[in-house]
């Protein structure tokens, strides 16, 4: 499969397949990206390629190398990964390693996971392999935050960001791959944020499904209970106090939906399509007007989190005043 068996990220595999091929390659790599894009995928494909003993296309997932590294055996890829941050020690040890050359094929590949988490002793360490690798070493450093490390470690490598996979683009993906059906591909799709990692965590998240509709029960609640009732609500905020980001990009995805059906009565651009019938109930209930300052209360709680105000105070604040804008 090569780099294709990798969602999205076609400029960056297009480039990587090309120094592949025409064996332009450096000496040391920086894949920057949030976690859940496909860094290590891309990395072991990278490896993969450097490491091919075949001929043509690289890597050929044929060879006796790729077939080593398939089965978790190959001498010449090294990964390190640490579970809390990367000592001296480490890079120590990887640097001693790296002075043996190569004794199948000739080349040898060290990847840093989670690069960021380096020790500045560790990333001084680093530096002077960076500055003056052998010749047979490719470096692949993996990252979140390349602000977090030596802007002379970023400079000595070639810096590749991984860039969100497109909504439609993971739509077909969980459709073709996964077989989701389409209502529920697009919420995924939606609240995954272009990440393939999250995509597949929120498939199988039962919780996050069951927080879903709690939520789309309270925005109906907003609008035909009472406020009594309604501050009864708030105790499933309380309980669910650890996804709260989560629930408010949930509130804010769900009016956003009313808003835009309210104000051009076409489905096509509905995220939560599951629950159209609901959204049209809402839709015809809500003024525009209102809707639009809806989004704006639950940004602005979100905000006040950001600001450390007190949780229940901003919850109640906020559930009161939706409820404010829903009385029509």
């Amino acid at each position: 499969m090569g780099f294709n068996c990798i969602l999205g990220q076609e400029r960056l595999k297009e480039n990587l397949k090309k120094a592949l091929e025409k064996k332009q390659l450096v000496h040391a790599y920086l894949l920057e990206g949030q976690r859940g894009l496909g860094k290590k995928k891309i990395a072991y494909q990278l490896a993969k390629g450097i490491c091919c003993r075949g001929e043509g296309k690289r890597p050929c997932n044929r060879c006796i190398s790729c077939k080593k590294l398939e089965h978790g055996n190959h001498p010449e890829i090294q990964w390190l990964q640490e579970e809390g941050s990367i000592k001296i020690e480490a890079i120590r040890q990887m640097q001693k390693n790296l002075q043996m050359k190569p004794y199948e094929g000739s080349q040898k590949v060290y990847i840093i996971c989670d690069a960021d988490k380096m020790t500045l002793q560790a990333q001084n360490a680093l530096l002077k392999t960076l500055e003056e690798p052998p010749e047979y070493a490719t470096m692949i450093l993996l990252t979140a935050n390349a602000t977090s490390l030596l802007p002379t470690i970023v400079s000595r490598c070639q810096r590749m960001k991984l860039l969100p996979v497109t909504m439609e683009k993971m739509q077909k993906y969980l459709v073709k791959e996964k077989s989701v059906d389409i209502e529920e591909a697009k919420v995924i799709a939606a609240f995954s944020n272009g990440v393939v990692g999250k995509a597949l965590q929120l498939l199988e998240d039962e919780a996050f499904k069951n927080r879903r509709k709690e939520i789309i029960r309270i925005t109906r609640d907003i609008i035909d209970k009472n406020t009594i009732q309604l501050l009864e609500r708030v105790q499933f905020f309380n309980d669910e106090k650890l996804h709260i980001d989560e629930i408010l990009e949930i509130l804010m995805g769900w009016y956003r939906d009313v808003l835009i059906y309210k104000d051009t009565e076409k489905k096509d651009y509905i995220i939560n399509i599951d629950e159209i019938e609901e959204i049209l109930y809402q839709s015809n209930k809500l003024p525009l007007s209102h809707i639009k300052e809806m989004l704006f209360i639950i940004d602005r709680t979100k905000d006040n989190f950001r600001s450390n105000v007190n949780y229940q105070l901003n919850i109640e604040v906020m559930i009161l005043d939706l409820k404010q804008k829903a009385k029509f």
